[in-house]
């Protein structure tokens, strides 16, 4: 499905800006909406780029209806309104994409690719399509007397879904590879793999809903990374359910993406390894990795090979320390001795509460307020993994922790594990509840620092906001609890505040604004101190290379010409 005479196809970009200038210049200004570098976009582009679409594409591929772009323009993790797109179309393969890519490059049009949409920083918001006159959330600017809070799109939007693209298209058993697109869930792949009578999985898990093309984009790894266990159901398949955490297996920047079929914004498709699918690899530079972290700005995924690990039991335990300072010495001493836990999690005090009210455990079970850190281990058997308990044991103790709890079979496995709920926080504020969830990464030998100093960030806020870390890894997760106006398109002032002051110290500590869920809209402002300028130059000279004409998902992770806000 190529377009006939795309005068834009596979030419240089600078020809091609050139080209798509003059065409919008020949075009008769009949719209308020502007390009993207800033000219006005006339409507008739709009009108024929979606004709160019239906002439192409059939019915059930297109959305214009409002309901369907509404829900493509809204995301968890943002306070801005949705602000839906011209038309949502549903790509079925990559030729689909090509064309779309080309009608839109030709046309003018900005194309925000969406997948699952869990992402939590307005990654597939099109908030670039509505420039902000005071806004350093990311350009939302509310409808006069709208009754449905929805944005005006001034700058012609399609949103691309991916999601249809839905297929495992092959599994190399001994290979521990898996082919998928990029609408695959790494839950739907795990699923697959387990009906096949599979022993392999996919460990990597950014949140229950996720998709391949997405976690790539973010480039992140999840509260929790996907693991297996082996309880069978009346079906005969086995319970997808317990998963572990980064220290065992990484995060989606390790080596668990060995390749991707990219679609550029020229129309050319590329494979960033060609037909290279052994285990290593030093041919040229690792391309797959520029497009990890992108967030959806350089190209459009639209094929992965994944890397898959063995399925081996596992065992969950818990305990609690008078501080946090000693449940980190404990979790180090663990990895230090290399006893290889696949997960370490920190809850702190406030965060037990709020498991408490939940009734999580079994027989309204309360545990003691206070940091507790959940474990799990894996190993070849029952016998190898008890070894390991016993000196964990003597860790614990050595720190002052209560005696280790270990779960006795799978059941309470799931048990203890999914009782580490974020959604049980919003009972210690209650109905009409709001949560803005940070996200940083410190040096494990920093944690216990940030801790200490973040307490007293949010002593002086007022405000609510506990703890789920992964302590293995240094990420810190702290929930800010709230309550305001459901219609409010930013969080009150001494919520930003303090979410700012968090960001900026993990940095001041030598760590990271964003752990696991990417830049997009909200942590751009602090790039600057934490990549430097040298950096931020050369990702905007790729960006401008890849996307000259500036229609791939502009705005996210570097702040468009002149609209930088810098923390």
């Amino acid at each position: 499905m190529t377009i006939p005479n795309d005068p834009t196809r596979q030419r240089p970009a600078a020809e091609r800006l050139a080209s798509v200038t003059a065409h919008l210049a020949r075009s008769p200004s009949t719209s308020s909406a502007t390009s993207s570098r800033g000219e006005p976009t006339p409507l008739s582009n709009l009108k024929a780029a979606l004709a160019a679409l239906s002439a192409i594409l059939p019915p059930d591929q297109l959305s214009f209806d409002l309901t369907t772009r509404t829900a493509h323009a809204s995301t968890f993790g943002s306070f801005l309104p949705p602000s839906p797109a011209s038309v949502v179309v549903h790509a079925l393969s990559t030729q689909d994409v090509v064309s779309v890519v080309n009608i839109a490059t030709h046309h003018g049009i900005v194309i925000i690719p969406t997948g699952g949409r869990t992402s939590l920083e307005g990654q597939h918001m099109p908030t670039c399509c509505n420039p902000p006159e005071e806004d350093k959330w990311g350009g939302a600017r509310r409808a006069a007397n709208a009754k449905v809070e929805l944005l005006k799109v001034e700058r012609p939007t399609i949103h691309l879904s991916l999601s249809r693209m839905n297929r495992v298209l092959k599994v190399y058993e001994e290979d521990f590879q898996a082919i998928v697109e990029p609408g695959v869930g790494w839950q739907s792949l795990n699923q697959h793999l387990a009906e096949r009578g599979s022993k392999l999985f996919y460990p990597i898990d950014p949140a229950p809903g996720a998709e391949f093309g997405g976690m790539v984009g973010v480039g992140g790894s999840g509260t929790n990374t996907g693991r297996l266990t082996a309880s069978p159901t009346s079906a005969g398949r086995r319970n997808l359910t317990s998963r572990l955490g980064t220290v065992g297996y990484g995060t989606m920047r390790a080596e668990w993406i060995t390749s991707l079929e990219v679609v550029l914004m020229d129309g050319s498709v590329i494979r960033t390894k060609g037909t290279n699918r052994a285990r290593k690899s030093s041919t040229g530079w690792d391309t797959a990795r520029l497009f990890l972290g992108s967030e959806g700005t350089l190209g459009i995924i639209t094929q992965l090979t994944v890397r898959l690990a063995p399925v081996l039991p596992l065992k969950v335990a818990l305990t609690s320390f008078p501080t946090v300072s000693s449940a980190v010495h404990t979790s180090t001493s663990i990895l230090r001795r290399g006893l290889s836990p696949t997960s370490l999690e920190l809850l702190d005090g406030t965060s037990i509460r709020g498991l408490n009210l939940a009734n999580l455990l079994p027989g309204e079970e309360k545990l003691r307020e206070r940091p507790t850190v959940l474990m799990r281990f894996s190993g070849a058997n029952e016998e190898a993994m008890g070894k390991v308990l016993e000196e964990v044991r003597g860790i614990v103790r050595e720190n002052g922790g209560e005696d280790l709890r270990v779960a006795i079979d799978e059941e309470e496995n799931d048990v203890l594990w999914k009782a580490r709920k974020y959604w049980s926080q919003q009972l210690l504020v209650g109905e009409g509840c709001r949560t803005l969830i940070t996200d940083v990464c410190v040096p494990l030998s920093r944690l216990a620092e940030f801790v200490d100093r973040s307490d007293t960030f949010v002593g002086q806020s007022g405000l609510l906001a506990p703890i789920v870390a992964h302590i293995g890894d240094g990420n810190v997760h702290r929930a800010i609890l709230f309550k305001g106006d459901p219609k409010s398109i930013a969080p009150p002032p001494e919520v930003e505040e303090l979410a700012k002051k968090l960001a900026l110290l993990a940095i001041e500590l030598e760590g990271t604004c964003a752990g696991e869920h990417g830049i997009g809209l909200t942590k751009r402002g602090y790039l600057k101190r934490e990549l430097g300028e040298g950096t931020l130059d050369l990702m905007r000279r790729i960006k401008s290379e890849l996307d000259p004409l500036n229609l791939l998902n502009p705005g996210k992770i570097l702040f468009e010409e002149g609209g930088e806000v810098w923390k």
